[in-house]
């Protein structure tokens, strides 16, 4: 178990930890000067039931930062609070950042008892009681101490003992993460890391990516609270010896990770502000962030109108001016920038953002659906306001493939992509997009179809792609030279269009229809001109372009195809099979079933065709 220390500078946490393992943690000549905690020290205590990891964390507020660094949710705390002073100012802020981050079992430390009369003992006593009501410590344990007696020593550690005892077990959630704290080389060794897992688990041998730089790095050799192992998890104080990386590559603040990750430079927060914060937090209030051993300015984004007052509890986004590798629940402290006092913290309910308006009525729907209790109530949620972004879903709960597929089969809804949409609701964009085409086409007869660019804004431009493929696969759609338009629309032709056609008929309307280059002898039009002059007329379904030298009637081409499938019905064929049922040339033969293979009614085989499709395939 891991004891995080807490208290007013020179109330004797360090005192109390040599005290009971014999380890100073003052391990900075600072530190030994000043005879005050500035940096973190740890130290441990082997008992028969295991080791106890104690870690002290500064007292004194210009340092709070360090101590910040320190705790983590799964920790024990230990409130320290000297009987001569009673509670003191940082008594109180630091039992509100152990509140603040999530811890949940603990007791209180009375120390420096021998300096006091059984009077002034009672009234500490009292004004601790008063001082943790209401919080995670309010029916702790209070234990009298005095480490130049040495009474009371003995209880703390038989207590800290039971707790230890009765701790449950860490859930190995999901990826490892280690909060980077303390960073030195050891002769023989070489790079070394200390911290607190967070989460996951870690092996020997296993690769890790540095945050934020992704630097991959290997584990060499791994020390829990103080003992060579072969593993380690959540919850526990790590030594991890790497290989792989420079130690000027490296610095406390950084983090260690079984997947390599960007971050979030902007994430929703469930926000507690401390009851005695001076004054209402307002929009854009700019802040420093606190983060396991990280820390980045940024300001709060307020998701209503208004100011917070001092106690209230609201959803609130953070806006960093660096990316922090935050998780669901992941527990925060953030103060204020100009007061240089705690505001609040809370945990990360959105670890990635929701784009869109800040305020918009969806975008805070979807923020609201994100604190579900679990993610089948959130999938849900996400479901019935629109569709559910997957890739943001499984960031957002840690979840893998396969938990995606449960939640997908779970519910009735299509994977479009990176998206889930209910049935009903992706029948009604493809009726709605449909409608929009049909509505423009018959409103001008002349339209060749409409670019997908014009049909930005019918329905979720993200699922506006997939529609029209789901549309055209259909047969309620075609598509001609990049444009859409109902599958029985025939746009009006223009006079020249119509002279062109004419003129087009009259010299392709024969068994074997001539190439482009021999028609644009005959009208004495450059090839690339005539090209385009014809574009209009595929478009309007009046020509079909069956190579770049190759263009047939329509009534040409289905007459050919229906030859390929009579074919077809007795076996393969080859193209000189084709070409001798066909009565055309080789070269011909060939562009056409290069242009039936494109389009998904023959399958070339070798030199074989089999037919893959029906006549409907060719859109004619």
């Amino acid at each position: 178990m891991i004891v995080t220390l807490a208290g007013h500078v020179d109330h004797g946490k360090t005192s109390l930890v040599r005290a009971l393992t014999g380890t100073d943690t003052d391990r900075l000549e600072e530190e030994k000067r000043r005879g005050l905690t500035i940096d973190l020290g740890f130290a441990y205590l082997d008992t028969p039931d295991g080791v106890l990891g104690f870690v002290d964390v500064p007292g004194h507020h210009r340092f709070i930062h360090n101590m910040v660094a320190g705790v983590a949710s799964h920790q024990f705390g230990l409130l320290v609070i000297a009987a001569d002073d009673g509670p003191m100012p940082q008594s109180r802020e630091h039992l509100q950042i152990l509140e603040l981050l999530g811890l949940q079992r603990g007791l209180i430390a009375l120390t420096k008892t021998d300096r006091v009369s059984p009077e002034r003992l009672s009234a500490a006593e009292a004004e601790i009681r008063t001082l943790t009501a209401g919080t995670f410590l309010a029916d702790a344990e209070i234990i009298p101490t005095s480490v130049e007696t040495s009474d009371g020593l003995e209880q703390l550690e038989r207590a800290l003992r039971r707790a230890a005892g009765s701790e449950t077990a860490e859930a190995a959630q999901r990826g490892f993460r280690l909060a980077i704290d303390r960073v030195f080389t050891v002769t023989g060794a070489g790079l070394v890391v200390t911290g607190t897992a967070h989460s996951g688990k870690v092996n020997i041998d296993d690769t890790l990516y540095l945050f934020p730089d992704q630097q991959e790095v290997r584990v060499r050799g791994i020390r829990a609270q103080n003992r060579e192992t072969n593993s380690a998890g959540a919850g526990d104080r790590c030594a991890l010896n790497l290989s792989g990386v420079d130690s000027d590559r490296i610095s406390r603040g950084q983090w260690l990770s079984s997947e390599p990750a960007d971050g979030s430079c902007e994430f929703s927060v469930a926000l507690q502000v401390l009851d005695d914060f001076p004054r209402e937090v307002r929009h854009w209030l700019p802040v420093h962030i606190y983060h396991a051993s990280a820390h980045a300015t940024g300001h709060i984004a307020l998701l209503q109108e208004g100011r917070l007052p001092a106690g209230s509890q609201s959803v609130v986004e953070l806006v960093t001016d660096e990316p922090l590798l935050v998780e669901r629940n992941d527990r925060l402290i953030i103060r204020d920038q100009g007061l240089d006092r705690t505001l609040g913290g809370g945990a990360v309910i959105s670890p990635v953002s929701v784009t869109g308006r800040r305020r918009s009525d969806e975008r805070l729907q979807r923020l609201a659906a994100d604190e579900a209790a679990d993610p089948f109530e959130a999938f849900s949620r996400h479901l019935a306001i629109g569709d559910v972004d997957l890739k943001r879903f499984r960031q957002n709960w840690s979840l893998d493939a396969q938990e995606i597929d449960r939640l997908l089969d779970a519910h009735d809804c299509e994977s479009i992509g990176d998206f889930a949409i209910t049935r009903a609701r992706w029948q009604e964009h493809q009726r709605v997009l449909y409608d929009t085409i049909s509505r423009k086409h018959q409103a001008d007869s002349s339209l060749q179809g409409l670019k997908q660019s014009e049909l930005q804004g019918v329905i979720p431009d993200h699922l506006l792609p997939a529609a029209l493929v789901a549309l055209v696969n259909s047969k309620h759609l075609a598509l001609q030279t990049g444009r859409y338009s109902p599958e029985s629309h025939q746009a009006d032709l223009s006079h020249a269009e119509q002279e062109l056609l004419d003129r087009m008929t009259r010299h392709l309307d024969q068994p074997q229809p001539p190439s482009l280059g021999d028609i644009a002898k005959t009208l004495r039009q450059p090839i690339p001109q005539l090209s385009r002059s014809l574009t209009p007329l595929v478009a309007k379904k009046q020509l079909v372009k069956i190579s770049d030298n190759r263009y047939c009637l329509p009534a040409q081409v289905k007459a050919l195809a229906q030859l390929a499938l009579d074919l077809g019905s007795r076996g393969p064929f080859t193209v000189r099979d084709y070409r001798d049922a066909a009565g055309i040339g080789r070269n011909v033969a060939i562009e056409m079933l290069e242009y039936f293979d494109s389009r998904g009614f023959t399958r070339r085989n070798g030199n074989e065709r089999v037919i893959s499709g029906s006549l409907e395939r060719l859109s004619l």
